[in-house]
């Protein structure tokens, strides 16, 4: 009981003197006698009084509470004091469980709830139901039609539907809440219901209310959804112990569908009809573009968080069967917000935007990384292993992976996934029968994705050994070239470890990493403008002069990198020969990205200096090696204006490997060959090198100057590793009648993997590409001698990073430059 006062809230007039508005919308109602007598006040969901005008104040004896509805009740203004609440009529609050609220209510709230109409833009007949209510029309339908005289008209009848801010419906085709049904969160008319089948169609309702809520089941997106990632991962979001913070947004496929998805590291993924593209917003030249099968009915895009590191990729499928498999597409955010949301547009008028599923999942380590954990090459090719099996049933089932407990996640094996968010399970396995069907047809998914890897120069196209394109990294921070280089030279694994950590607070570990990367960036910033002086004798001879002097010996226009560069230099190089090694090996590994950056260039393509192509974007092709068959490459010859095969020649391929005591002999006898040849490539840049030998070196108009850009910066580094070599380099030496026609250079990444580093080839056919004699197979039979090699020994797969712009749309494929010769 509280002192009556002399005003009360105008919303409170308003209230009353407004109900007339909503005749047809169910009304809580109170009552000043018994029974539901005297005179009553009414108000419809979401409205509330903190201070009941002076004539109601403390008067009410009963109340009336529609079918699904809910009032709180207040014995004090501003909805304090004793409380209860009502989701059916009280006839008396005289009633001894009632009646210390007899008379003497203050202040009411009744809760928000959606309300479903007869007929469109919500008339008619209607009902509401609160959050965390239910209704079966059905069975209401055959009740007296005393007792529910509003429900009985609706089974079947609901037109148009009005959904407050943060509740959420879910309506049914049929009773006992089954069959066909959607969830929603705005208001439908009649209209946009029919264009999901359920105008005139639903019999029975849930609604629930949540402040952050995450439809993850059959939602119905009009306009913008918002999907809250930080609120949903929670603790996990920033917690070192959680690798991998992965998502499932899968969409019906419709082909007349236009939407976007804003991603939380500034891309964009567009879908517009069958075309689906990925826009970096720092970066719009790096646009990819994806044409879908027309007979694809769902795609579903997984992503994945790792530290101030994102990916993203999407899966084509018919039912429960992939298509197509798209390469992640890798870019580099700002890490350590909460508060950071996916963010759904739809652009449609004609068709509405269906999200089949929506899961969050975290992970503590990569199962990648074992051979074991999957034990066949299609299962370890596909990144987001764990998050496919929602939308895909085949072998790569992981069921058995799948932890609810959060203790059994933390104290088990890393390689268990705990599912934080989402009412979707993962596909059941398959049995025996259909697993060899689905074998069968992932092999076929690996067709279409198949594209072409080029690690050779001088125009060698073939295309009997293909590589998978698994990864697009868009932004690198400026670093194309010198990320990967400082990963190979310190050892770290460039996706898994370095990009999650390069735009964190936190150091880079280990130490090596973040000098490594800065020596390499500013010396890139500074003299990067061309291989004049962007080359290994420049390096050196900058190194050297910061040493001695503190300076660099340029006049630059921007002081800021030279003082970094001289201050890390001194700091990390003087006087520690190891640290002076590693720094030129690091240097080698950014000339070859550049030099493989030059090879893919066509005559028509603007050829950017390496300072630019640091901002390009970074794919990674991976050739399984787990199948791989040995054939041997055929040599074709140049023979009067025609290319011709010659199988009775056989190309001599040698394999270099191993410590380099043992490979030294062999290195020694190629070393010679590589002299001859820098000298060649030098020559043509800078004739005056010729000297006193009077030897001078002439080009046909065929030569590709790229090329041999690329040959001057290969030669350095093969030279270099030649003499210096380590345990984990390979060299693949090919020859013909006798003469070396290639070498080509690899590296072991890790216990699983080799990267291929880069490839030489004789000046010769460089210089005259068309000319009488000339070879062609080289660079094909050198892979295909890496990859047998590799196989044997039990490596997983044998990879190749490129730098190149997108190009156009290419069908079933992606919107990457496609690359000659693997």
């Amino acid at each position: 009981m509280i002192e009556n006062k002399h005003y009360f809230i105008s919303a409170s007039l308003a209230l009353m003197f407004s109900f007339d508005v909503f005749s047809n919308e169910p009304k809580v109602c109170f009552f000043i006698k018994e029974n539901y007598q005297g005179d009553s006040l009414c108000t419809t969901q979401g409205n509330a009084v903190e201070l009941l005008p002076t004539d109601w104040n403390d008067r009410i004896s009963s109340i009336s509470v529609p079918h699904g509805m809910s009032v709180t009740v207040f014995n004090n203004a501003d909805f304090s004091g004793e409380s209860l609440t009502f989701k059916e009529n009280i006839e008396s609050l005289f009633s001894p469980k009632w009646s210390n609220l007899n008379n003497s209510i203050s202040s009411f709230k009744v809760r928000v709830a959606a309300c479903f109409y007869e007929s469109d833009n919500f008339e008619g007949e209607s009902i509401c139901l609160s959050g965390n209510e239910k209704i079966d029309l059905f069975r209401l339908s055959n009740l007296s039609y005393d007792q529910h005289y509003v429900l009985n008209p609706l089974n079947d009848r609901v037109d148009s539907i009005k959904v407050p801010e943060d509740i959420q419906v879910t309506v049914y085709k049929d009773n006992d809440f089954s069959g066909d049904y959607f969830v929603l969160a705005d208001d439908f008319y009649y209209d946009e219901l029919e264009k999901i089948g359920m105008n005139y169609a639903i019999t029975s309702i849930k609604v629930s209310q949540q402040e952050y809520f995450i439809c993850d089941q059959h939602c119905v997106v009009k306009g913008t959804y918002n999907i809250p990632l930080g609120h949903a991962f929670g603790d996990y979001w920033l917690d070192d112990r959680v690798k991998y913070k992965d998502v499932l947004v899968s969409f019906r496929l419709s082909g007349e569908d236009n939407y976007t998805i804003n991603l939380i590291d500034g891309s964009l993924i567009k879908v517009i009809g069958r075309v689906v593209m990925l826009i970096h917003r720092n970066h719009q030249e790096n646009t990819f573009m994806f044409e879908l099968s027309e007979r694809s009915d769902t795609i579903s895009f997984l992503l994945r968080f790792n530290g101030g590191y994102s990916e993203a990729q999407f899966i084509e499928s018919v039912g429960t069967e992939a298509v197509y498999i798209s390469p992640l597409v890798g870019s580099l955010f700002d890490f350590g917000l909460i508060n950071e949301n996916l963010i759904v547009n739809s652009f449609s008028n004609e068709k509405l935007l269906i999200i089949n599923k929506v899961v969050l999942t975290v992970e503590k380590d990569d199962v990648r990384s074992g051979r074991s954990v999957l034990g066949i090459a299609a299962c370890w090719a596909v990144p987001m292993i764990n998050i496919y099996n929602y939308i895909i049933q085949g072998r790569c089932n992981q069921v058995d992976r799948f932890v609810s407990n959060v203790k059994d996640f933390f104290s088990g094996h890393n390689d268990k996934i705990l599912q934080v968010s989402g009412t979707a399970r993962p596909l059941p396995r398959k049995n025996v029968e259909d697993i060899i069907a689905a074998e069968t047809a992932l092999e076929n998914i690996n067709i279409n994705i198949n594209i072409n890897i080029n690690i050779n120069i001088n125009n060698n196209t073939s295309t009997d050994v293909e590589g998978r394109l698994t990864h697009i990294t868009v932004d690198m921070h400026g670093g194309s070239l010198t990320v990967p280089a400082t990963a190979l030279a310190c050892s770290v694994p460039m996706k898994e470890q370095l990009l999650p950590q390069l735009r964190r607070s936190r150091d880079l570990t280990p130490r090596c990493v973040e000098w490594t990367l800065n020596i390499l960036t500013d010396f890139t910033l500074l003299f990067g403008d061309s291989i004049a002086t962007w080359n290994a004798e420049n390096f050196g001879r900058v190194i050297e002069r910061i040493l001695k002097m503190g300076d660099t010996g340029y006049a630059v226009v921007n002081s800021e990198p030279e003082r970094r560069l001289v201050d890390n230099v001194r700091e990390h190089l003087a006087a520690n020969a190891d640290n002076m090694i590693h720094m030129k090996t690091a240097f080698n590994f950014s000339q070859l990205s550049y030099a493989d950056y030059l090879h893919h260039q066509t005559p028509e393509e603007v050829v950017h200096s390496p300072i630019i192509a640091q901002e390009l974007p970074l794919g990674r092709y991976e050739l399984a090696l787990e199948n791989f068959h040995f054939i041997e490459t055929v040599p074709r010859i140049r023979h009067e204006g025609r290319w011709v095969e010659e199988p009775d020649l056989h190309f001599e391929i040698e394999v270099i490997s191993g410590i380099t005591v043992e490979t030294q002999a062999a290195r020694g006898v190629v070393l010679p060959v590589i002299n001859e040849w820098r000298q060649i490539y030098h020559q043509i840049n800078h004739p005056e090198l010729a000297g006193a030998s009077g030897k001078f070196v002439h080009t046909s108009a065929t030569a590709n100057s790229t090329a041999i850009e690329a040959g001057l910066l290969v030669s350095d580094v093969a030279q270099s590793w030649l003499r210096t070599s380590h345990d984990d380099y390979i060299y693949v030496v090919v020859r013909l009648r006798g003469q070396v026609i290639s070498i080509t250079m690899a590296l072991d990444i890790n216990e699983f993997d080799t990267g291929i580093a880069g490839s030489l080839t004789n000046p010769q056919y460089v210089l005259h590409p068309e000319g009488e004699g000339a070879v062609r197979g080289a660079g094909t039979a050198a892979i295909r001698a890496l990859a047998d090699h590799l196989s044997k020994k039990g490596k997983r797969s044998l990879v190749s990073d490129v730098i190149s712009k997108p190009s156009a749309i290419v069908k079933k494929k992606v919107g990457f430059k496609f690359i000659n010769e693997f």
